[in-house]
């Protein structure tokens, strides 16, 4: 209050400092005592907890100061008709319809789409077949581009380790693009059914947005699958 009312200086602003000032010295006063008489019986996690708390609540409000000065932006925004359209990528294990959603979801977004499967093998030769009947085709029949479709090795079986690296590869190639992750998930009705899919998802969701930089999106497209059994 004595800063207080050196700042604002308002009419007898040196009376309300001094009994303000007074005030908090015997207050002063009263905490040492008892901190020194009861010092033995506990006071002593006072002594240690105040300032510990003082300095977390100045930390923090460091954090946000740097975050707001990091943040802040005095340039205007660019319009999209003057940049070149993202690149989408696909993460596709299967053929079904929740790749397909997320497809046609990417398809909306760029003309370029690269479609990446991480599991080489007899799964693979599968996946090609279908590629080419239900998306290569149908697109081609459009006039358009079809999406590429890539098959990563994965000796090991990791799938989220080669997926998140030719992600990152892929924005190092093309510095002057964005990079829009489109991840298909599935959702269900009862939310406990909820953890026995999407793991990778959130997994790929959560390493690109550690590992990733401001030029790599991500989206979730999610499929409904009680919406689509009710029809």
């Amino acid at each position: 209050m004595v800063v207080h009312w050196q700042k604002k200086r308002g009419p007898h602003w040196r009376k309300s400092a001094l009994v303000n000032g007074l005030g908090g010295m015997v207050t002063g006063v009263t905490v040492i005592v008892v901190l020194v008489a009861k010092f033995a019986e506990g006071a002593w996690i006072t002594v240690i907890f105040i300032p510990v708390l003082i300095i977390f609540f100045r930390l923090v409000r460091r954090h946000y100061h740097l975050i707001s000065v990091a943040t802040s932006c005095i340039v205007p925004v660019v319009p999209a008709s003057h940049n070149a359209p993202p690149i989408a990528v696909v993460p596709v294990d299967h053929w079904n319809s929740i790749s397909k959603q997320a497809i046609e979801f990417a398809s909306r977004l760029s003309p370029e789409i690269l479609a990446i499967h991480v599991e080489p093998g007899e799964h693979s030769r599968l996946l090609r077949e279908e590629w080419e009947r239900y998306v290569e085709q149908p697109f081609r029949a459009a006039g358009t581009v079809p999406p590429t479709l890539t098959t990563l090795p994965s000796p090991y079986r990791f799938i989220i380790v080669p997926l998140v690296q030719y992600i990152l590869e892929l924005s190092e190639k093309h510095p002057a693009r964005h990079i829009v992750v489109v991840i298909p998930e599935l959702v269900e009705d009862r939310w406990y059914e909820y953890f026995l899919h999407n793991q990778r998802a959130r997994l790929l969701e959560w390493t690109l947005l550690v590992r990733g930089n401001q030029r790599i999106f991500t989206v979730s497209a999610p499929y409904y699958i009680s919406g689509q059994a009710a029809k």
